[in-house]
């Protein structure tokens, strides 16, 4: 239960700018519910009081009915917010079933889950913020309690982006806070990630990495790659003022592949988060372009999930924009290699997709097979 508190983040997916008075209403429901589920969902075990049956089942009809209302704007979306969106909506379900079942240390899990897919969806392209859910729902909340990296996730889901780099910079900047920790915790790449996906402008990140330099106690590879960092900020600022094509973002895709010299290394992590966000900028501004080249963008943007978040994150994004290149261009080279790296590198729930040929539990692995152009055999 050490991720319990990220269960305070939950359902603030359903803050996604949908459209209309119905919107309104949704979101009233939700802030109600939420309000009045939060504090159940991390009360401290061995002091638990009865539940109000009744009214927690009404919470949860009006979450699920929330979810249903996501998962229609979703048919209008793109593939990849549309597999977000299922698999948000299973979670849901199962922090219902958790409720009702009084299952706590499982509804605890279900919601940090939620947490993180609340997350991946707001932090994909810059937008306004939706104060006025946020701010009401974090007035409601004791978040001062919060370790500093939760409060940054609940700012940035909650889409108080400049608020989240004020958490996170005087975290990484604390003399106590040491940089091998804080590297190992992913504190800088969370730092990087929320500056260069919501920020026209790079000044801030850029001064927290030259302050950060400074630090006597910054181990030689943390220096270079900060060092790295500092110099990619000055060219990706140059290349978003000058109303970027996409072929900037293909060459800052092979830059950053090219600055990591292993797997798993951050050198390259300023033009491939840089990369990532053209790619979907012109994605999102080209709907009905190419099939093909959407196939390759997707996967492309699949890799750069790959080479820039956590091992093994609860959210399946990178699984997301795989099934999104397989479905946007089936029968193609493109689908079979994004099918390949979906079964050698996609997990959903820890489970890993190559093994999940019959379970279908979120991704049906046997159809996007097919539609891959793979032979599906007895065996596999």
């Amino acid at each position: 239960m050490k991720r319990a508190p990220k269960a305070l983040l939950f359902l603030i997916l359903l803050s996604t700018p949908l459209q209309g008075a119905e919107t309104d209403t949704v979101m009233r429901d939700v802030y109600d519910a939420i309000s009045y589920l939060l504090p159940l969902s991390i009360r401290d075990a061995g002091r638990q009081t009865p539940w109000d049956k009744e009214l927690v089942d009404a919470k949860l009809d009006t979450l699920l009915a929330a979810s249903a209302v996501l998962q229609e704007h979703a048919g209008n979306g793109d593939a990849e917010f549309r597999l977000l969106a299922r698999s948000f909506d299973q979670l849901v379900n199962s922090t219902a079933a958790s409720f009702r079942q009084e299952w706590p240390d499982f509804a605890y899990y279900s919601l940090s889950e939620i947490t993180d897919h609340c997350v991946a969806c707001h932090a994909r392209l810059p937008s306004d913020s939706q104060a006025f859910f946020a701010q009401r729902l974090l007035a409601r909340m004791d978040n001062d309690k919060l370790p500093a990296e939760a409060k940054a996730l609940l700012l940035v889901a909650t889409r108080q982006f400049s608020e989240a780099l004020t958490v996170l910079e005087t975290l990484l900047l604390d003399p106590t806070m040491d940089p091998i920790e804080a590297d190992y915790r992913g504190l800088t790449m969370l730092y990087l990630r929320i500056g260069l996906s919501t920020s026209e402008k790079l000044t801030r990140v850029q001064r927290l990495v030259e302050r950060y330099l400074s630090r006597s106690d910054l181990p030689y590879y943390l220096k270079q790659r900060m060092l790295h960092w500092s110099s990619a900020l000055r060219r990706v600022q140059s290349i978003l003022d000058s109303q970027p094509a996409l072929e900037q973002a293909l060459a800052l895709y092979d830059e950053g592949g090219s600055a990591s010299p292993v797997a798993g290394n951050r050198q390259g992590a300023v033009e491939d988060l840089a990369a990532a966000r053209l790619i979907r900028q012109h994605l999102a501004a080209n709907p009905t372009a190419d099939k093909n080249l959407a196939a390759s963008l997707y996967l492309k943007l699949a890799v750069l999930s790959l080479r820039t978040s956590d091992p093994g994150p609860a959210v399946p994004e990178m699984e997301s924009l795989l099934v999104a290149a397989i479905e946007s261009a089936p029968d193609s080279d493109t689908a079979r290699k994004a099918y390949a790296l979906l079964e050698e590198y996609g997990f959903v729930h820890e489970e890993h997709l190559a093994r999940q040929l019959e379970s279908r539990v979120l991704i049906d692995m046997k159809q996007l097979k097919r539609a891959a152009g793979i032979t599906v055999n007895a065996a596999h």
